[in-house]
């Protein structure tokens, strides 16, 4: 009975973007939950052949030391990209010449199904977690290579730089602002009127391009006030979190592990010990 589980029939809004919502809601449902969906994120191909030629080049000539897929989406399209160019064998030969770094355990996943090898995968699912991998690594004059989406926080490739890497970012696709206005009226009434219980943050983009879609509605200021009052802040993981905190958004839950799964345990606990 919905009584006995862990999220006892409250709604939990997630800001995955459309199409990448399915297994989440899933989740929340065995764990007695009510999926509730608000896409942050629209994610848009991007026609980038002459940066997309050159790494896939690097690669045949062995001159990439690392590869580091942030997401599914990444693996998603820079496949789709590469195919586009029909130089889809060319990446495959040229990925086995370097090391395929796996964010987590769903990217490796989407690597793996395309018959890629994934050589590391952080402890940690996040790009603090890859950079505690790699903290004991000497990375002086290492090439590093990452496809990712242009709207990208750039603390993993500044941090990269730092330690001596060489690197560079091929933007496979952009991560836009949703713009269906009928979505984001019912989620702000749904917001306002209590009947959202929590919200589930996936990334520091997610965050922010939420509060700009409420924002729209209302002041900043008033709407800290609704969210306080009303709803629990889940944060998968501290890049997510340290977005909100920028926003003055308290943060309410931050899992140990930055997996979805274990946001939604950490959410029910903490539920459970107010």
């Amino acid at each position: 009975m919905v009584q006995n589980t862990p999220l006892k029939g409250r709604i939990v809004a997630i800001t995955r973007p459309i199409g990448q919502t399915e297994e989440a809601g899933e989740l929340i449902r065995n764990k007695g939950g009510v999926p509730y969906y608000i896409p942050a994120i629209e994610i848009k191909p991007l026609n980038n052949p002459e940066s997309l030629k050159k790494f896939i080049t690097e690669l045949q000539e062995g001159t990439v030391d690392y590869v580091a897929l942030m997401s599914t989406n990444g693996v998603k399209h820079r496949f789709s990209a590469t195919e586009d160019i029909k130089q889809t064998t060319q990446l495959y030969e040229g990925l086995k010449n370097t090391c395929v770094i796996a964010v987590g355990p769903k990217t490796a996943e989407a690597l793996q199904e395309k018959n890629i090898r994934v050589d590391m995968i952080p402890q940690k699912y996040s790009s603090e977690g890859l950079l505690e991998a790699l903290s004991n690594t000497n990375l002086k004059n290492k090439t590093f290579r990452i496809p990712r989406t242009s709207n990208a926080s750039p603390t993993l490739t500044e941090t990269l730089r730092a330690m001596g890497a060489d690197v560079e970012e091929i933007y496979v696709y952009e991560s836009g602002l949703p713009i269906d206005e009928a979505v984001k009226n019912k989620f702000y009434q749904d917001l306002t009127q209590g009947h959202i219980n929590a919200l589930l943050f996936g990334s520091g983009l997610s965050a922010k391009n939420i509060f700009k879609m409420l924002t729209e509605k209302t002041t900043l200021d008033q709407l800290r006030q609704i969210i306080t009052e009303k709803v629990a802040i889940v944060a998968i993981g501290p890049t997510t979190a340290q977005a909100l905190k920028e926003l003055n958004i308290s943060v309410n839950v931050v899992p140990n592990d930055y997996l979805f799964d274990s946001a939604l345990d950490a959410l029910a606990q903490y539920w459970a010990e107010l």
